[in-house]
């Protein structure tokens, strides 16, 4: 299955959906991440950080929910075992038309300026399917 963005700098990005044992490798590294960041998932306040309403997205900054979210993100961003994962995600991409394999982002800022996105959307396309049921029932 075939997804198609428009990254921050414009440039069209092409995900396509991983092999089961790939995605799962993915969760998996996501997940073994969250939970290396001792950060309990429920004190994160998806719902009002999410909203798009400004009162509720502040409310949950102000209780900290915004700290707790970015340490997460850190987490995920030293994790080796993610990296790897989504170097495997990355082949099965394109930007511009351009495959994103291992020396994709050497010499290409704008690419660099799309990493985080170019991973999130990866995330979003093959983990987001295993866990969206969880985030639900967050939000109730």
């Amino acid at each position: 299955m075939t997804n198609t963005f428009t990254t921050p700098t414009g440039k069209e990005l092409v995900v396509n959906k991983l092999r089961y044992i790939e995605s799962s490798r993915l969760r998996t590294a996501v997940l073994g991440s969250i939970k290396a960041s001792n950060v309990k998932i429920s004190d994160i306040d998806f719902p009002n950080l999410l909203s798009g309403n400004k009162d509720q997205m502040g409310s949950a900054v102000k209780s900290g929910a915004l700290d707790k979210l970015i340490h997460v993100l850190i987490q995920l961003d030293l994790s080796e075992e993610l990296r790897k994962a989504l170097d495997i995600a990355f082949k099965r991409c394109t930007w511009e038309g351009k495959a994103i394999n291992a020396d994709f982002f050497d010499d290409n800022e704008e690419a660099i300026g799309d990493y985080y996105f170019i991973a999130a959307m990866c995330l979003k396309v093959n983990v987001l399917p295993f866990i969206k049921p969880l985030l639900s029932s967050l939000q109730k």
